[in-house]
């Protein structure tokens, strides 16, 4: 694997992609936003220990955005959801919990057609290796699927599938980040580019994201305007959209430490992209927020790289 970073001769030809924070909406954890039946609801991750309790029965939730309303709550026993959807069927990964530990060697699969009633399946497995947060996007010629492994440094491995049924993981040279932490992983597959945005760790416990391209898993291509999202009193705004947060975590919000902007995710909704992402830090202080950008998914991702 090799990294295609700037240099003298880069020119920055479309600015720094303008991000705009919306504020705190939940005191979940990881979160997808994306589009059902016209309306914008969100999968997020339903662990109110924040990861500090492993015996906690962590579950994945479905909310409405606009309400609040939890539509769905399942997948009891994993941890790490991220989401995908085609032909209207609605995806989950969750990575299954193994020996008390919020992390294991099986991503599991749920389906549903309505967002309330969910089937389970085993996805993929890898014996002895340790799965956090993975990523499923489709390309050209078929599946690919990012997974999070550890223990840290984290890095990432790829499986690739003609059908979501049968992976085959790809080499280990195309592990990407095995020089220095990478973590809650996003990937999206648009015009001919596989994107990735990877947590990476700053000095003093700082945490930000930083966006990479590739076509072939081995030569990748650092985005001009790393990195995308920077910590600031913006996370402190509580959003009109804000559900189930406690006095106690708006004060929280308000005066705790955030040193972490991490675990992007985003969707086209009304014309532009809407991220949610997690806000606080990595020393058991978190919360879901929001962000957008006036623009699709597709030009936001290309105009890190112009």
């Amino acid at each position: 694997m090799s990294e295609v970073h700037y240099d003298s001769t880069t020119k920055m030809t479309g600015g720094f992609p303008k991000i705009k924070k919306l504020g705190a909406v939940s005191p979940n954890g990881e979160s997808t936003p994306f589009v059902w039946n016209n309306r914008l609801m969100r999968l997020e991750l339903d662990d109110a220990t924040n990861g500090i309790d492993s015996n906690y029965k962590t579950s994945a939730v479905i909310r409405d955005r606009e309400t609040g309303k939890i539509i769905s709550r399942f997948g009891e026993g994993c941890y790490y959801f991220s989401f995908y959807q085609k032909n209207g069927t609605a995806y989950v990964l969750g990575t299954k919990s193994e020996n008390g530990k919020l992390c294991g060697d099986t991503i599991m699969l749920y389906e549903s057609k309505d967002l309330e009633n969910w089937t389970c399946r085993p996805l993929i497995s890898r014996d002895g290796w340790q799965f956090f947060n993975s990523s499923l996007t489709k390309g050209e010629n078929g599946y690919v699927l990012l997974l999070e492994f550890g223990p840290h440094p984290f890095s990432y491995t790829f499986a690739a599938s003609p059908d979501m049924v049968n992976w085959t993981f790809m080499p280990d040279e195309c592990i990407f980040g095995k020089d220095r932490y990478v973590g809650g992983p996003w990937m999206r597959y648009s015009n001919g580019w596989y994107y990735v945005i990877a947590v990476e760790e700053l000095p003093a416990a700082r945490y930000t994201n930083y966006i990479y391209r590739t076509k072939n898993f081995k030569d990748w291509y650092s985005g001009y305007y790393n990195p995308l999202f920077m910590p600031s009193d913006d996370d402190r705004i509580i959003s009109p959209y804000a559900f189930d947060l406690s006095d106690e975590l708006k004060e929280q919000i308000r005066t705790g430490f955030i040193s972490s902007n991490s675990d992007i995710d985003m969707c086209d909704w009304n014309g532009k992209t809407l991220f949610t992402y997690n806000a606080g830090n990595q020393l058991g202080f978190y919360y879901l927020a929001e962000a957008e950008y006036e623009g699709c998914v597709a030009d936001f991702l290309e105009s890190n790289f112009r």
